[in-house]
């Protein structure tokens, strides 16, 4: 288990670095990571390198007990290499220069790039390959963080029209495969094709939008390939990763992960995306990042304190910072780097906290952070070789993400809003579930969850039908089959071609509008009925052929068609949800798939905001319950139950205080 920090030591008098180092072995850091942004401190002129400091400071860490991982510092290109070459900048959609003074302002289909970062990359690899402190290296920072994948500049134009000629060899091929006739909107050359600037009603053909989306995805990848293959040609034994940022969609974050040793996480628990703080967003990022390469992963990132640039958001409450902590490991991370050592005192992160303040004093934030090292230091030995395992999946799908953020449908609706929806079951029934790509190994598991598989192509529906006849369950969703794999629509009956699967064919269909719902009720098959339900967002009028109604709409034209079917299929079954469900509605029918297929927890809280999850290590069973909520809860452990903090028996009834953690395991083999 590594456990440490992200550490500046370029924004710090050395004089400083011995007295931090001495803290962070207090803490019982074994890990930091170093340089993603110190480029300069390494090459100030073009190749005048100054390596000394960095040496003397790994070697400082070294002889301390503590590793380094090292950032290769791509993401903040130095000035003096932007004003040779003003056309890496990216631009946005209006035509204008993102300039210099943050980070990421470089274009990914930049030709002159490449050259200063194999310079810069490949001298950091020669020096440190051999360098036993030095376990490993991650990419660049954070690939997707907030509008940083797409650029509209001369470059990338050129690019996407070769991508665009690579991928249909034809231009008539593509005018076909976009539907250009609509709006007189065809092409004669790819190099008429444009990047999709701002125009007219800022509107852009749906297949067009997807392909720039897909060019833009692949243009990172690319990028990161580079610095990859660096440094795997000289050292192939250290680990090489990068840290994604969980449910954020720029990027598909399956491609980018599968080159990579391990995938990396950046995770900031209070701050979520524009909803309060809760224990299902974080742990939804987790979750999917251990699906990006079906493994666990790194937290390079971890929220220590405040969250914040030029505004604050919350501030951690004492114990908060160790709980989040807890819910890291839990879902599956070997390494723990908290953001950051200490709080910068200048530049645009100054508000953005670290263990320590300002000061560089220790205070409550780090005495919190010693006792998480004291405990992982008794825990590591059972976390060893450990994992997650898990009998449902959610798949997550980029392109269908990408097709609800080109036309979302109602607006304002996201694609991942589903996804959250299910996933919080999950979290609130104490059941784990893997977040996962359509390209998974679908057998691993009792059931899936295909959130708005809109766009599907045949090889993904040949998968589907195949593992629902060998006896798997799936749960699909409105939107099913609508679509082609060029984002066109499917000229059939939907749900297009799990008409058959799903025994049922969809007539009509409409949004709900936000601040609106239908009812709908729960029948039990006996011509019993249970009502007092509603859904949201969407309505799909559904006449069923084969299938078994479970719920149906009780209110508006569709009154009595089927809002939620069961349909049989080889030793399998297939449901499917006509709507967005309430909470109460959902929570049913998932109760109900879950008691068919199995996949119920195996120890329970009688609290939604506790958190029960399982890592698993041969014969041992590992059990992190974390008390999210402001309630004492009581619960009864199972028999035999050991606490791994203290390595004393549990009590048949135990009592977490609130925002209490308390890993325990009912097998010490």
């Amino acid at each position: 288990m590594y456990f440490g920090a992200c550490y500046y030591a370029e924004q710090w008098p050395e004089e400083r670095w011995e007295r931090d180092i001495s803290l962070m072995r207090e803490a019982g850091f074994n890990l930091v990571r170093l340089t993603e942004f110190a480029w300069n401190k390494i090459e100030r002129s073009e190749g005048q390198f100054t390596f000394d400091w960095l040496d003397r400071l790994i070697e400082m860490f070294g002889s301390a007990g503590i590793q380094v991982i090292l950032g290769t510092p791509t993401a903040s290109p130095p000035k003096w290499i932007m004003d040779r070459h003003p056309d890496m900048y990216k631009r946005d959609m209006y035509g204008h220069v993102r300039g210099f003074g943050t980070r990421m302002h470089y274009c990914f289909n930049n030709a002159d790039y490449p050259s200063y970062i194999r310079k810069l990359v490949g001298a950091m690899t020669e020096r440190y390959k051999n360098n036993a402190n030095v376990i490993g290296w991650q990419i660049d920072n954070e690939f997707g963080c907030v509008d940083t994948t797409w650029c509209y500049c001369d470059t990338c134009k050129a690019a996407f029209q070769g991508w665009l000629k690579r991928k249909y060899s034809t231009i008539d091929a593509l005018n076909e495969s976009w539907g250009t006739v609509v709006w007189n909107n065809m092409y004669n050359s790819f190099e008429e094709i444009e990047t999709p600037k701002l125009t007219v009603y800022q509107l852009h053909n749906p297949g067009y939008q997807l392909d720039f989306r897909r060019f833009s995805s692949e243009a990172v990848c690319r990028f990161q390939d580079i610095q990859i293959g660096i440094i795997r040609s000289a050292a192939p034994h250290q680990k090489i990763t990068h840290n994604m940022m969980g449910t954020f969609n720029e990027i598909d974050y399956y491609k980018l992960a599968k080159p990579l040793d391990i995938s990396g996480l950046d995770v900031y628990a209070n701050f979520p995306d524009n909803e309060p703080i809760n224990p299902y967003t974080p742990a939804l990022h987790h979750d999917m990042t251990r699906g990006f390469k079906q493994a666990n992963y790194w937290v390079l990132e971890h929220q220590s304190g405040t969250p914040g640039a030029h505004i604050l958001k919350v501030t951690p409450k004492p114990g908060e910072l160790r709980r989040w902590t807890y819910q890291s490991i839990a879902h599956g991370a070997d390494a723990l780097l908290y953001f950051r050592w200490r709080t910068a005192v200048a530049g645009a992160e100054q508000h953005w906290h670290g263990i320590l303040q300002h000061s560089g004093v220790p205070g409550r934030k780090y005495d919190e952070v010693r006792q998480v090292g004291a405990e992982l230091a008794k825990l590591a030995p059972h976390l060893d070789g450990s994992i997650v395992c898990n009998q449902a999946a959610i798949i997550r799908c980029f392109d269908n993400d990408w097709v609800f953020d080109i036309q979302p449908h109602n607006p304002g609706y996201k694609y991942l809003r589903q996804v959250k929806n299910y996933h919080r079951y999950f979290i609130e029934k104490h059941t784990g579930v893997d977040v996962v790509s359509p390209t998974a190994d679908f057998t691993k598991y009792n059931f899936i969850i295909l959130p708005h598989l809109a766009l599907v192509d045949d090889a993904l529906a040949d998968k589907i039908y195949r593992y629902v006849e060998i006896g798997g369950t799936v749960v699909m969703d409105f939107r099913a089959g609508a679509k082609l794999p060029d984002n066109r629509m499917r000229s059939e009956v939907l749900p297009g071609p799990f008409k058959k699967l799903l025994g049922i064919e969809i007539d009509d269909y409409g949004i709900i509008p936000e601040g609106e719902s239908q009812q709908l009720q729960f029948l039990d098959g006996k011509g019993v009925s249970s009502a007092g339900y509603a859904s949201s967002i969407w309505y799909d009028v559904v006449d069923n052929k084969t299938a078994e109604v479970v719920a149906e709409f009780t209110s508006d034209y569709f009154a009595e068609c089927p809002a939620v079917t069961c349909n049989a299929y080889g030793k399998g079954k297939a449901y499917y949800i006509a709507t967005e469900l309430d909470a109460s509605a959902r929570t049913r029918l998932l109760d109900r798939i879950c008691k068919e297929t199995g996949a119920l927890p195996e120890w329970n809280v009688d609290h939604p905001l506790v958190e029960v999850t399982v890592r698993r290590r041969e014969e041992q069973n590992i059990y992190f319950v974390l008390n999210h909520s402001n309630d004492l809860v009581s619960f009864t452990p199972p028999t035999g139950s050991v606490n791994l903090f203290t390595d004393e028996p549990l009590a048949t009834e135990v009592e977490l205080e609130p925002n209490g953690v308390l890993v325990f395991s009912n097998s010490l083999v």
